[in-house]
């Protein structure tokens, strides 16, 4: 990791933790899917699990400020793709992502989650928008490619972390004092092209002179990853700061 994207996180965690005592905390899991060059090119497949956790301080009825830091897999495969370019092609590709993002969730409607359980505070909409810094590797294959049984033989593996746009939108319902069930769907833009590892192959003349391979997609769209999941919520801390409105 460099020193600059060391400074990122320094300066997203020092912003959560500067003011105030209103905090929650949770665990998410769930399923999402990539979004690149390889396989199926829904928006919204969830084809593996992930999860993670977060972090809030809350600032008023209307915003807070969250951590989260996430863990999702790369799965994809041009034979299930609705494309006959890609089935021709027939690359695919397996890996992970660990996702570190900081940002604002701002409720459509004002809320107040520490208030005993008053029904105009039960239920609240909201969405999320932050700056994420994701690490992601894998191992991406050519399967018309004859091989052995063991992967590493003919696929290639790949590795970076490129910083990335996570936009969510969810519900959250206030079970009790304490805890609070989420339900939330998104998806994060990053500034990169290669979470499937393409150009690991693309740009591997000695692969791509042994096995003919040329490219079907592409290649300077940059990819995503959508995830749907649901989240258990511990609230703590100074349960009336912040809030007088109501």
């Amino acid at each position: 990791m460099t020193k600059i994207q060391l400074s990122f996180i320094i300066v997203l965690i020092s912003t959560v933790f500067s003011y105030g005592q209103a905090y929650e905390f949770g665990i998410q899991a769930g399923g999402g899917n990539y979004i690149g060059d390889i396989g199926r090119e829904y928006y919204f497949y969830p084809n593996k699990i992930g999860g993670g956790i977060l972090f809030k301080r809350t600032v008023n009825p209307w915003f807070s400020l969250r951590l989260n830091l996430n863990y999702y897999q790369i799965r994809a495969n041009d034979a299930e793709a609705e494309s006959l370019g890609r089935q021709l092609r027939n690359f695919s590709v397996e890996g992970q992502i660990i996702n570190f993002s900081a940002g604002i969730e701002y409720n459509f409607i004002p809320r107040n989650p520490y208030l005993p359980l008053k029904s105009l505070h039960r239920i609240s909409p909201y969405m999320f928008l932050g700056l994420g810094l994701g690490s992601y590797s894998g191992r991406i294959y050519s399967n018309n490619i004859p091989h052995t049984n063991h992967p590493e033989d003919y696929g290639l593996e790949y590795s970076g972390a490129r910083l990335n746009i996570p936009m969510k939108l969810g519900i959250k319902y206030k079970v009790s004092r304490h805890f609070i069930l989420s339900l939330e769907s998104g998806v994060s833009y990053f500034f990169t092209d290669d979470l499937d590892g393409t150009h690991a192959l693309y740009d591997n003349e000695a692969y791509l002179i042994k096995n003919k391979i040329v490219p079907s997609t592409n290649t300077n769209s940059n990819d995503w990853y959508s995830f749907s999941s649901i989240g258990f919520i511990y609230t703590f801390g100074d349960l009336n700061c912040y809030f007088n409105l109501f």
